[in-house]
């Protein structure tokens, strides 16, 4: 008889201006110019969670958006990578 996992399953909650992303790529058949500055272009990511704060842009759980680059801090859960972003560094939603 297999020994079923006991092992709570973790739902992540931001602090209040804070969105929670995971990495994700572009698929080469969305067509999206990144933005290109001199200072850094933005990175791209799906959204996973949301704190309570007042949102800069409209944006939902699932929603692909546009982040600047290092002003995320890494965690890992379950050895995937999630982003916490705050509200100020998103650049925007980007709609497929």
């Amino acid at each position: 008889m297999a020994k079923e996992s006991t092992r709570p399953s973790l739902k992540i909650v931001p602090s209040s201006k804070i969105v929670v992303i995971e990495p994700t790529k572009v698929s080469s058949s969305t067509d999206i110019i990144q933005a290109v500055t001199e200072k850094s272009i933005p990175e791209i990511g799906r959204v996973v969670a949301i704190g309570d704060g007042k949102l800069p842009v409209k944006m939902k759980v699932g929603d692909i958006i546009a982040y600047r680059k290092y002003g995320e801090s890494k965690f890992y859960l379950h050895s995937k990578v999630v982003l916490f972003v705050t509200f100020e560094d998103i650049l925007g939603v980007i709609n497929e």
